[in-house]
């Protein structure tokens, strides 16, 4: 779609077009002072009726309204050009937008679910505002330079609340929820909740959810798709089981299956967060007194070290950051640096680097006369650390060398109460009877080890749990890396009294079981119990004029496909 002529706006030179849509274009625009690029919003000439007028104006107070959050681009004025054109004036962001990269690239799942939570944090602070977008997608997510989301284009958005606008919205068929398709109400809450999930599983995909490669996917195709067809998985490996049922949950067909609010859904992100070992994007919200609030997920992070003093937290914009702590100082060095204490005092006192006998070279020095506590101790001279003479090995028993009368008053100063008082204070150095324990302990984990390394190991390949059955739709599992199962190519055909279903997929195995789900019409094949079978055909009795419809998933061990394309035929 070509722009139209740039408008002449005052302190702002044209520079290039940035794109074209129904009713505007936008263009980036060099502001004079202070210069910076700018994107200009300009409503065209044709077609310019009142109700288009107030749906800009509407958009300029809506995002004037929420442009301060850090994921809601910011518009810095709107006027009226000397052609006649309204527009605004708004942040640039610099190409390509998340619809525009999705087609070329897969994203990393770290970064679906960050931008998930940013875009939930906007969309919530929306909510709260009382404003509901209605036109969530990934053509309105800009990007800045720095990777950080801004969602744009409110200006289909309306104010929710039983006072809620009830004129006809044109919304995005691929994005939009089916109760806003078929008429049910204009967009809610649970209804832009939906439009969030199904751009984060196109951010996955590359598509939107129930677009058919290479099939026909205009927007009378789709609707009843979005109605009827459960929400297809992402077919990627690397996506978790959590992550696909919370997308198939926010898409759920009835709204009140899918989270209740914005940031329920958000949250709900965090916690595949955490289960990944990511670091939990915070929640940017303002509060209902307009202050800015933030929220984390998961489980506390514990120190490696527990520290003895409390860990200091710093409040930020985006969340609370905790100081990590390290290990405790080592003991400050005696006064003379490299000596050892010129005493040991105590009962019966010993060398402390060796838990049998005294230190060479020292002396015993008796309690005073009439003094009857043990207070005796051995005194040696000081000696450097690094010059210390080898201790040799205690002799069994640990008493060899306290013969004489240097022994003799060791037992007598260990007798009584003292002595027991010495032995309740011995530490694992004084007395090695710890180590009998700890020895024990070593060899029965290795026995244990040896035995799970030599233990038979199933050589079944790990796959995510399914997804439970219901009683209803059919479910979907995330597969694992090495065996991942492509959705089955459905085909029918009808015949005299007969619809015949036949369906093909690569690699299949004499152990895959089939479920099939069949009912007079599309919507009926989500709500039917499935038959299971392990034949790959199924032929459908039918009078003549009877419409059958069909749907067809494999399930192979813990593994379960998506499921097929929805077919009908006709009985004759």
């Amino acid at each position: 779609m070509t722009p139209t002529p740039a408008p002449q706006i005052p302190g702002l030179d044209y520079v290039e077009p940035l794109g074209a849509g129904g009713y505007a274009d936008v263009l980036l625009y060099q502001q004079q002072s202070p210069r910076m690029p700018v994107a200009v919003k300009v409503l065209k000439g044709e077609g310019l009726t009142e109700a288009v007028r107030s749906q800009f104006v509407n958009e300029a107070d809506t995002m004037a309204q929420l442009g301060d959050h850090p994921y809601i681009v910011q518009v810095f004025r709107a006027d009226t050009a000397s052609d006649g054109r309204p527009y605004l004036v708004m942040k640039y962001y610099p190409p390509p937008n998340l619809a525009a990269r999705s087609r070329v690239e897969r994203l990393p799942v770290p970064e679906v679910l960050r931008t998930g939570i940013q875009l939930g944090s906007a969309v919530e602070t929306a909510h709260r505002a009382n404003i509901i977008h209605r036109d969530i997608k990934p053509a309105n997510v800009l990007v800045s330079p720095y990777g950080v989301p801004g969602l744009t284009d409110f200006g289909i958005a309306g104010r929710g609340g039983p006072e809620q606008d009830t004129g006809d919205t044109g919304v995005s068929v691929p994005w939009a929820p089916p109760e806003v398709l078929y008429g049910h109400n204009n967009g809610d809450v649970r209804g832009d909740v939906y439009s969030l999930a199904a751009t984060l599983w196109q951010l996955l995909v590359g598509r939107s959810p129930f677009e058919v490669p290479g099939g026909d996917n205009s927007a009378y195709a789709l609707m009843p798709r979005i109605r009827s067809t459960p929400v297809p998985t992402t077919g990627r490996a690397d996506v978790p089981a959590s992550l696909e049922r919370l997308l198939a949950r926010a898409m759920a067909k009835d709204p009140a299956a899918r989270p209740a609010s914005a940031i329920e859904l958000a949250r709900a992100l965090q916690e595949v967060e955490v289960e990944l070992h990511l670091p939990a994007t915070p929640i940017v919200v303002l509060d209902e007194q307009g202050q800015t609030t933030t929220e984390s997920a998961g489980p506390p992070v514990l120190s490696p070290r527990p520290s003895m003093s409390p860990v200091p937290a710093v409040a930020t914009a985006y969340g609370t950051y905790t100081a990590p702590q390290g290990p405790p100082a080592p003991p400050a060095p005696p006064p003379d640096g490299h000596t050892q204490p010129r005493a040991l005092v105590g009962a019966g006192a010993r060398d402390p680097r060796d838990p049998g006998v005294r230190a060479p070279g020292s002396s015993f020095v008796p309690s005073p006369p009439g003094d009857h506590s043990g207070s005796g101790a051995f005194v040696r001279p000081a000696r450097p650390l690094d010059d210390q003479p080898p201790v040799p090995p205690p002799p069994p028993g640990g008493r060899a060398g306290r013969s004489g009368r240097a022994a003799r008053s060791g037992r007598s100063a260990r007798s009584g109460r003292s002595a027991r008082s010495a032995r309740a204070r011995a530490t694992p150095q004084e007395n090695p009877r710890w180590l009998l324990p700890v020895v024990a302990g070593v060899v029965v984990l290795g026995l244990v080890a040896a035995i799970v390394v030599l233990w038979p190991r199933s050589t079944a390949p790990a796959v995510s749990t399914p997804l439970p059955a219901s009683t209803g739709s059919p479910t979907v599992a995330s597969t694992g890396p090495g065996d991942v199962l492509a959705p089955p190519a459905l085909t029918a055909t009808t015949g005299t009294g007969k619809v015949l279903f036949a369906w093909s997929y690569a690699d299949p195995r004499s152990t895959d079981v089939s479920r099939v789900y069949v009912g007079p019409t599309v919507e009926a094949t989500t709500t039917v119990r499935p038959s299971s079978q392990a034949a790959r055909t199924l032929t459908v009795s039918a009078a003549a004029g009877k419409t059958v419809c069909a749907v067809v998933q494999v399930v192979r061990a813990n593994l379960t496909s998506p499921v097929s394309a929805t077919k009908c035929e006709t009985a004759q």
